[in-house]
């Protein structure tokens, strides 16, 4: 459901479904650097984006490139994935995926992140999944960040084509329960990206009736470079 820019010393980031390159040792974060770990699912591994480098991660990776303090990104987006993906291995629950040890939460730990930024936009609703589980399973994974003392930005649902209507009004519903849960770590597209009646906009529909095009992806993009909690990460 899913990067390529010249790598430089001063970032990571990896192609769209591949294994991120994980240091066996990673050297804790300096003062003048700061390390942004994104996980999540295809939108954040730049499917819609054409060519990759409109992708918000990589416009993002792009635009602070000049950053007086210096900033690490490894994108751990892959297609298709889930919170259920995303939790610590310890919060998997019967019947329901196994979590993805190279790309969830605790892999992105390993990278000793100054933030990380999460976007599960709308395959968990997609699978049936409950509200409640989606919540607890951001939960878990604010629990595992919250004890490192380690920074997060969660972004919220975003509008996709159901043909029933239902799927589209849980996703409106849930991006309100997530901004009124996540507050300040919160990042809210859904209103920018929808339709009147839970589409994806057309200025900004890639087409596939689940991803954002480069219009959408440089919505994301702003939203993320204008968060509060990124300026005070990368000052």
């Amino acid at each position: 459901m899913f990067i390529s820019c010249g790598k430089n010393e001063n970032a990571d980031i990896k192609e769209p479904g591949t294994t991120p390159t994980t240091p066996t040792n990673p050297a804790p974060t300096k003062t003048d650097s700061a390390t942004i770990v994104i996980i999540g699912s295809s939108t954040a591994a730049g499917m819609g984006a054409s060519p990759t480098d409109s992708s918000w991660v990589n416009r993002l990776k792009l635009s602070t490139k000049e950053n007086k303090r210096v900033l690490s990104y490894f994108n751990l987006g892959i297609f298709g994935l889930t919170t259920y993906q995303g939790i610590p291995k310890s919060f998997t629950k019967p019947g329901r995926p196994a979590t993805d040890t190279l790309h969830n939460i605790t892999a992105a730990l390993s990278f000793r992140p100054s933030l990380v930024i999460m976007s599960y936009p709308t395959n968990d609703v997609a699978y049936d999944y409950t509200d409640d589980e989606i919540m607890d399973n951001f939960n878990e994974m604010i629990r595992l960040l919250d004890s490192a003392k380690v920074k997060y930005i969660i972004f919220g649902t975003q509008p996709r084509n159901f043909p029933d209507v239902a799927y589209r009004i849980r996703l409106k519903n849930l991006n309100v329960k997530m901004q009124a849960a996540f507050g300040e770590h919160f990042s809210n597209v859904y209103d920018t990206l929808a339709a009147e009646d839970g589409t994806i906009r057309a200025a900004v529909a890639y087409g596939d009736g689940v991803h954002v095009n480069n219009t959408g992806h440089d919505i994301l993009y702003h939203k993320i470079a204008d968060h509060a909690v990124f300026q005070e990460v990368i000052k």
